[in-house]
């Protein structure tokens, strides 16, 4: 399995030694190597990866701040000389693997990319469910994954759309995505969950389904991106 990553770091030697160290690593694919949380943000507008190797200490958005504004980053495993940093992100501890004290020696961060790896493929072998069960007009409705295009928020109700059929569910999309569990189905705007398999064209800041134009909101775009791994 090849990962991807982005070395983030405001020194200039942490930033050479870490990507030396990546480059004897030969399924890593070093992506970009930033000086700061703002380069890294225009980078993943564009790019996808598996995990940031992420300086804390930084000036202007550090990387506790990146973490805690930018949702839908990829794993993070941080870079500091501080260990007193990780009580903070207690909060995040879906995302962050680990804390390398600097100076980062080769084999401890082999140990934490080795951890990155069992939560890639952990999340690649996760229990598909091909099937979608909803609650409409006091009944529940089987919609096949296979047939959904897209849902959407219209005013108090969430509307599934399908080739032939729309179905209304009185709910919100957060409650809505945060009891899916499909590697197809993805949130890319706060009104709009997407069938990544019926994804007709992606421009900019949009994506077209069955003619339909779904924008597409700067902080879910990283994550798009990684999911269809464009060539």
């Amino acid at each position: 399995m090849e990962l991807r990553c982005i070395i983030v770091d405001d020194d200039e030697m942490s930033r050479v030694s870490l990507q030396k160290f990546c480059e004897k690593i030969e399924e890593l694919e070093v992506i970009a190597v930033c000086k700061s949380a703002a380069q890294v943000i225009e980078v993943l507008e564009q790019e996808w990866a598996d995990f940031i190797l992420l300086d804390i200490e930084m000036p202007g958005l550090s990387g506790m701040d990146l973490v805690k504004t930018v949702t839908h980053l990829p794993y993070i495993i941080f870079t500091t000389s501080r260990t007193e940093y990780a009580s903070q992100a207690f909060e995040f501890q879906e995302r962050i693997v680990d804390f390398l004290g600097k100076p980062v020696s080769f084999p401890r961060l082999m140990k934490a990319i080795d951890r990155v790896k069992e939560k890639v493929e952990q999340n690649h072998q996760q229990k598909i469910t091909n099937d979608i069960f909803i609650k409409t007009d006091g009944r529940i409705v089987r919609i096949p994954v296979d047939d959904l295009l897209y849902i959407e928020t219209v005013g108090d109700y969430v509307m599934f759309f399908t080739h032939d059929a729309k179905h209304m569910v009185h709910s919100t999309l957060k409650r809505i995505d945060e009891k899916l569990n499909h590697p197809q189905l993805l949130k890319v705007h706060r009104s709009y969950i997407i069938n990544l398999s019926k994804v007709v064209d992606i421009e900019d800041n949009t994506i077209v389904i069955n003619k339909k134009v779904i924008p597409v909101s700067r902080q879910y775009k990283p994550l798009l991106l990684r999911k269809i791994d464009p060539l």
